[in-house]
């Protein structure tokens, strides 16, 4: 598969990618594009049980809720993540909503082709378990960037987890997110997040692009926090 093709990604970053290549080239041969409008939803909280869902172009709104309270945008989702193993595997109701933030073009598996790549691969449910603790680990990042720290830490915290896949690549990485976005996935108000948004811009470390969206490096910012620690414990 070349480069510039829709599923190339999925075999450069993310859960697909750390899986064998003979499962790689199957799970993408029984897959189906589609094509999804900003603003539109790939499946709603408490929706039926459905098949595997990966972002090949685009972002995408992972909303979350406690009990009965609204949904808030707990993360942004960007090429190469993956999400719907939890209900494909347990055939219990959607647990988050996904809502397009661009227009995207995404990899869909179905159940009934879960179900024939089993035949194939047996093993093919232990993978999927790997998608489902990549999530948890996700969730434990956004909890404790909502409990702990100063509101640059936490600030600096969400933007490390928003990197995904690219979380450990010493690169440049955007994302289209608002400061607004920024303060609701990390647990502070306007007013919280307005002098730590801007510190981290005076120090260099994020710059606002065009349309809104948000540049850095995961990795720099990473070492930033882990200094922070550092010297925290001292």
């Amino acid at each position: 598969m070349s480069r510039g093709e829709p599923g190339a990604i999925f075999h450069r970053r993310g859960w697909l990618a750390a899986q064998p290549e003979p499962v790689r080239n199957a799970w993408m041969e029984i897959s189906e594009f589609r094509s999804v409008s900003r603003g539109d939803r790939l499946y709603s909280l408490g929706d039926p049980p459905g098949g595997v869902y990966g972002i090949a172009e685009g972002f995408a709104d992972v909303m979350t809720a406690s009990g009965y309270e609204p949904p808030v945008l707990a993360h942004i989702a960007r090429p190469g993540w993956w999400v719907g193993e939890a209900a494909a595997v347990t055939g219990s109701p959607r647990r988050v909503e996904i809502r397009a933030r661009t227009d995207l073009r995404v990899c869909y598996v179905s159940l009934q082709r879960l179900e024939e790549l089993e035949e194939v691969f047996p093993i093919i449910w232990r993978l999927l378990a790997q998608m489902t603790v990549l999530h948890l680990d996700n969730a434990l990042m956004y909890a404790a960037s909502l409990l702990k720290g100063d509101a640059r830490t936490k600030l600096v915290s969400t933007l490390v987890r928003l990197a995904g896949p690219e979380m450990l690549y010493d690169a440049d990485i955007s994302i289209p997110c608002s400061q607004q976005d920024l303060g609701e996935m990390s647990g502070l108000s306007r007013n919280s997040i307005g002098p730590a948004f801007r510190a981290l811009e005076r120090d260099g470390l994020i710059r606002r692009g065009s349309y809104g969206s948000i540049t850095y490096n995961p990795i720099q910012l990473s070492k930033m926090m882990e200094a922070g620690l550092s010297r925290g414990s001292r």
